[in-house]
């Protein structure tokens, strides 16, 4: 439902009670965008008569990215936090032997140490992470996002980065938002694109996991939802997350995770 500025200002304010806070928007803004909540403002419900509404099922921080998308039509997410790492003694680290294959006056083999090379690989084209990266299915819908941060170090957390857009998708699929949901997914996929999985941040994937599998459904097989972004991203990434025993216990526990992940195996392999 389209509506003009005029008629979103010239409108009264809505009371949204969220955690206890009392949070207001214009009615008829919110009403343009989701046909249940314009049901709770202006249909037959409680709600409507007594002038405000009680969610219980979204917390404040959500519900101010979902006010602010309805004024700009963009979001932002929380900044990472830096998780406090177990002190090290880097000198006490024993070096690699490495055994000379020339052999010393007295016909034996010398041993010599030396520093190990670190060879990082490079993500080839044509690979499943470069498909993730390259992957846009709603390209034709939304023109530009802004560009999102990437991670420097295996200290940073982005869990609560990543839960953000989670939540947010969660009440937008909802309330049927579906532009707002799009959005969520768009901005999620390209923050785990261009995401460093360090072996300490693999929680922050798993806690993402959980948290989806936990509230949303199975959308259907073809199509392109939250569950289908996150299973291509786990093939992307299973070198580092099959490490983790956190991952195995979650496929196991959950028949409908392991499902979309078999599902995803399926096609990488054909």
């Amino acid at each position: 439902m389209s509506v003009s500025d005029n008629d979103i200002f010239a409108s009264k304010p809505f009371t949204f009670i969220v955690q206890g806070k009392p949070l207001y928007v214009h009615a008829a803004l919110i009403s343009s965008c989701s046909e249940p909540l314009d049901r709770m403002i202006n249909g037959h419900l409680s709600e409507a008569q007594q002038g405000f509404a009680l969610l219980e099922d979204v917390d404040e921080d959500t519900f101010v990215r979902f006010t602010r998308w309805m004024y700009s039509k963009d979001y932002s997410t929380p900044e990472h936090t830096i998780a406090i790492a177990e002190p090290s003694n880097p000198e006490s680290a024993p070096e690699a032997t490495v055994v000379d294959e020339d052999l010393d006056d007295w016909g034996s083999f010398t041993t010599k140490k030396k520093k190990k090379k670190v060879i990082k690989e490079k993500v080839g084209k044509g690979n499943l992470k470069e498909s993730f990266i390259s992957q846009d299915p709603l390209s034709s819908e939304i023109v530009w996002i802004p560009g999102a941060r990437s991670n420097k170090s295996p200290q940073e957390d982005y869990t609560e980065v990543f839960l953000s857009h989670a939540r947010l998708y969660v009440f937008a699929e909802k309330y049927d938002i579906q532009p707002l949901k799009k959005l969520c997914l768009q901005k999620l996929q390209h923050t785990l694109a261009i995401f460093t999985l360090y072996p300490e941040r693999v929680g922050d994937v798993t806690t993402l996991l959980k948290y989806v599998y936990a509230n949303t459904a199975d959308s259907g097989e073809g199509k392109e939802d939250i569950r289908t972004m996150l299973a291509h991203y786990v093939g992307c990434e299973m070198e580092v997350l099959e490490k983790n025993g956190e991952i195995r216990e979650l496929m196991l526990d959950d028949g409908e995770m392991l499902g979309d992940f078999l599902r995803m195996f399926a096609l990488r392999v054909s």
